[in-house]
């Protein structure tokens, strides 16, 4: 099998693990959110103005160090068990579930740092679905890894919400208002 050959049989499987979700289809979504919050938590800390700014230039090059970190551990648990990753522009484009706007870097700090906030929220629906496939397929160093990485994340969305004055739920996804589990 050719190169090109290789990759459609890839595509081909990604499209059937879509279809009935596994924890390696769910990792192709947590990757790809990952890199494009990695893209946005950039562009606001060099566009958010105000108190947003200063927190910003206190958490960002954590947040983007650790994400970097967990894009590339992520990678290595699904190549190192056989899986494919994302690779693409088209495949991160494909699978992140983050709304992206370039007029968002005009609006207001707060504005800027709330939907990242909102992001890592929406990137919880994901892991907490992917670690419960983990365990179901018997995959104790991914379901390990992702609780370590749903637990830092929850920790950022309250370390947020605090500072811009919200309670921890506020303005974020609530279950109970969607009927639709599909991802």
């Amino acid at each position: 099998m050719n190169a090109e050959e290789k990759y459609q049989a890839e595509l081909k499987q990604s499209d059937i693990d879509h279809h009935t979700p596994t924890a390696g289809a769910m990792m192709g979504h947590i990757i790809a959110n990952l890199a494009i919050h990695s893209l946005k938590i950039n562009q606001a800390s060099l566009f958010a103005r105000g108190a947003a700014s200063l927190f910003l230039s206190e958490n960002a090059k954590k947040w983007l160090d650790f994400e970097k970190e967990e894009f590339e551990q992520l990678n290595h648990l699904l190549v190192n068990n056989g899986e494919s990753i994302p690779t693409t522009t088209d495949q991160f484009k494909e699978f992140t579930m983050l709304e992206e706007n370039g007029a968002d870097k005009y609006d207001y700090g707060d504005a800027q740092l709330f939907a990242l906030v909102k992001d890592f929220d929406t990137q919880t629906l994901f892991i907490t679905k992917a670690i419960a496939l983990a365990e179901k397929e018997d995959w104790p160093e991914l379901a390990q890894n992702l609780t370590n990485l749903l637990a830092w994340i929850k920790e950022q969305i309250r370390l947020t919400q605090n500072f811009l004055g919200h309670d921890l739920r506020e303005g974020l996804y609530n279950e109970e208002d969607d009927d639709d589990d599909d991802f």
